[in-house]
C-alpha cells in the first residue's frame, strides 16, 4: 500500500460526488474522503447525484444503496447509460448477496462494508487510480469508421494520418462525444456545450453535424431516435 502523501498527490485534481441519504454519515464519511480529495460534490440521494453528475465534471463516485427518491442501484444503472468508465464504490451496511450481483453486472469497483476502515477507503481508492491510469492511455485515440481517428489529446481529427481541418465548434462537438460521461448526447447537451446563448433549436445542431458529414464524406456521428447523438466507432 502506498503513503498517504503519495495517493493524496495523484488524488488532487480529481472531483468525486458522495451519495449518502444519512446526513450523519454523509457529512463523518465526507470528512474522510477529503483527506483524499480536494473537490467533493454531495448527494443526500441518487436524484440529486443524477443532477449533479450531468452539470459537473465528476471523476468517481461513492454511494449508499438503500435511499429515497432513487436508490443507489437505479442510480448507477442511469449513469453506465452515459458513461461505462467511471469507477463507482459502493458504502452499504448489508451484505446483500442480491445487492452485490447487481453491482457487478454495473460494474462496480469497490463495494465497502459499513462501518468501514481507513486503511479499506485507501485500497479501493489505489485501484482506482490505477485504473484511471489505464483508461486514460488507452482513451487518448477514439478509432471511428473509415479510417478517422480523433486524438483526445490534441483535440484533433485524422483520417489516413492525415490532420483535417475542424472549425471550432466542429471540435468543441468532437471533444464532446468524446469525452467519457458523454458517450451519448442530448441535443440539449450539445447546444448548452457549443452555442454561448439562451437559444434552445436543435436545428442547429442538425445543421452543424450535417455540414461536417458532407465535409467528410462519411457519417462519423450517428443520431439514436430520442435519445441523442455519439460517434459512430470503429467495429
Amino acid at each position: 500500500m502506498e503513503n498517504i502523501k503519495e495517493i493524496q498527490n495523484k488524488c488532487k485534481d480529481l472531483s468525486i460526488l458522495y451519495v449518502e441519504d444519512n446526513e450523519k454519515v454523509r457529512l463523518q464519511t465526507s470528512k474522510v474522503l477529503n483527506i483524499y480529495f480536494h473537490k467533493i460534490f454531495l448527494a443526500s440521494n441518487g436524484k440529486e447525484a443524477i443532477d449533479i453528475f450531468n452539470n459537473e465534471k465528476i471523476d468517481i463516485i461513492f454511494t449508499d444503496v438503500n435511499m429515497p427518491k432513487m436508490d443507489g442501484i437505479s442510480m448507477i444503472e442511469l449513469i453506465r447509460k452515459k458513461d461505462i468508465n467511471i469507477p463507482i464504490v459502493i458504502f452499504s451496511a448489508y451484505d446483500n448477496t442480491e445487492y452485490l450481483l447487481k453491482t457487478i453486472e454495473f460494474g462496480i469497483d469497490g463495494y465497502i462494508l459499513k462501518p468501514f476502515k481507513l486503511d479499506q477507503i485507501q485500497s479501493v481508492i489505489e485501484k482506482i487510480i490505477k485504473k484511471l491510469a489505464t483508461v486514460s492511455v488507452q482513451c487518448s485515440n477514439t478509432k471511428l469508421i473509415d479510417n478517422f481517428i480523433w486524438d483526445n489529446n490534441t483535440y484533433t481529427l485524422y483520417k489516413d494520418s492525415k490532420h483535417i481541418k475542424l472549425t471550432k465548434n466542429e471540435t468543441k462537438l468532437f471533444k464532446l462525444l468524446s469525452s467519457s460521461r458523454n458517450i451519448l448526447c442530448s441535443s440539449e447537451d450539445i447546444e448548452i456545450e457549443l452555442f454561448d446563448d439562451n437559444y434552445n433549436d436543435n436545428k442547429r445542431v442538425r445543421g452543424l453535424i450535417s455540414r461536417l458529414h458532407k465535409k467528410l464524406g462519411t457519417h462519423l456521428i450517428k443520431s439514436k431516435y430520442g435519445e441523442g447523438y455519439e460517434l459512430n466507432l470503429e467495429e
